[in-house]
């Protein structure tokens, strides 16, 4: 079990981690908005650990700093997923349930969640989740209850959880055809197409969009 009084911290790093997802390394660290900013000596603290490296105004995270923000990202985005895909919990309590989540939960547990939920590459958002070892194996120890259209068996009825295709123009026709998050859906078969029944609608798709929309079986 780790040791997870070092809030501020860990808080911290995962804002900067956040701040940087668009690529940018170095931070000035009084721009980001948090509930409590660390204080001069605080950061020289975190530097001291190796967590950060400063550079005049600017810090940037350093290796040991970015995978221990990374977990925490990784834990939180897990989290979002399962309160809301699982458990449907209301959105307005989300992000809060899910922080404290992040600080709290064991790691075995989160790979155990992951490996559940079909090993999701994002949040309900849209942000990327960092993978774990469980997502780089590939392993299905726990038999997952989010899983890709694709491995879905014919003659199931299914729930659309969520679509994960980088391509708008894909997504959008997929959304103007009412496959959406929430959507019900019966496979009718793989071959030579996938064939879904969608309300009164049948929908024909390739395997490759199968393997972009996930769902979970009804």
């Amino acid at each position: 079990m780790e040791d997870h009084k070092d809030h501020a911290l860990e808080e911290f790093l995962e804002a900067l981690y956040k701040t940087g997802e668009d690529g940018t390394t170095q931070i000035n660290p009084l721009k980001i908005q948090l509930a409590a900013s660390p204080t001069k000596p605080e950061l020289s603290g975190y530097a001291t650990r190796g967590f950060i490296n400063i550079k005049g105004d600017f810090v940037e995270l350093t290796e040991i700093g970015t995978a221990r923000a990374e977990l925490l990202v990784r834990r939180h985005r897990l989290a979002e997923r399962l309160f809301s895909e699982v458990l449907n919990l209301n959105s307005d309590s989300l992000d809060s349930t899910s922080c404290t989540f992040e600080h709290v939960v064991d790691p075995a547990v989160i790979e155990s969640i992951c490996t559940m939920l079909g090993h999701p590459p994002t949040c309900p958002h849209g942000k990327r989740i960092p993978p774990g070892e469980c997502c780089k194996a590939s392993r299905r120890e726990i038999a997952p209850v989010v899983v890709p259209l694709k491995e879905l068996s014919v003659g199931s009825n299914a729930k659309i959880v969520f679509i994960t295709t980088p391509h708008h123009q894909r997504l959008n026709r997929l959304v103007n055809l009412g496959v959406v998050p929430g959507g019900k859906i019966l496979l009718h078969q793989k071959r030579p197409s996938y064939l879904l029944k969608l309300g009164q609608t049948d929908i024909a798709i390739d395997e490759e969009i199968a393997s972009e929309i996930y769902v979970r079986k009804i």
